[in-house]
């Protein structure tokens, strides 16, 4: 019998190669329920949600709420990601832990392909023309009839030609 990996095994907790506020400085980030201290509490949220790993914290933090029940975390409280967590459950499904780790692995592997295998000038400048007429890609889109992909198609080279010319 296999058993499923802990959240933490597929959100990795961030680790920079420079020191940060939340390890240089751990007490101002340390809240237990009742705390009254609400400028100590402002500030550390302040400090963390501008630094540049309050992503990747943030998503081990929601991952792993049984590492987190109290304290500033990607400048968020504990309420915050409860919140959040049930947001999340709600959009993705109970197993969303998993599918908020897939996306990530899917970006990191779409990056990691354009590094290494950089478009063509040709393809950039298509993409760059799709990005500017039809604005950002909806995050689910239906599958294109080929009738959609043809009248695409023809109004990408249009403006292609419109440049050139």
């Amino acid at each position: 019998m296999t058993t499923a990996p802990s959240p933490a095994a597929r959100i990795p907790f961030p680790r920079p190669a420079t020191p940060t506020a939340c390890r240089s400085s751990p007490e101002l980030f340390t809240h237990e329920p009742g705390d009254t201290d609400r400028e100590r509490a402002a500030e550390a949220r302040t400090v963390c949600s501008a630094c540049t790993l309050a992503p990747t914290c943030l998503k081990w933090a929601l991952a792993n709420p049984e590492q987190t029940p109290t304290g500033i975390w990607a400048g968020t409280s504990p309420l915050q990601r409860r919140i959040l967590r049930a947001r999340l459950a709600n959009r993705l499904g109970t197993n969303w832990v998993r599918a908020l780790s897939a996306r990530g692995r899917c970006r990191h592997d779409r990056e990691a392909a354009v590094r290494t295998q950089p478009l063509g000038v040709r393809e950039a400048r298509i993409l760059q023309l799709d990005r500017t007429f039809n604005g950002p890609m909806p995050i689910r889109v239906p599958p294109l009839t080929p009738e959609q992909q043809a009248a695409n198609r023809q109004r990408l080279l249009a403006a292609l030609t419109e440049k050139a010319a």
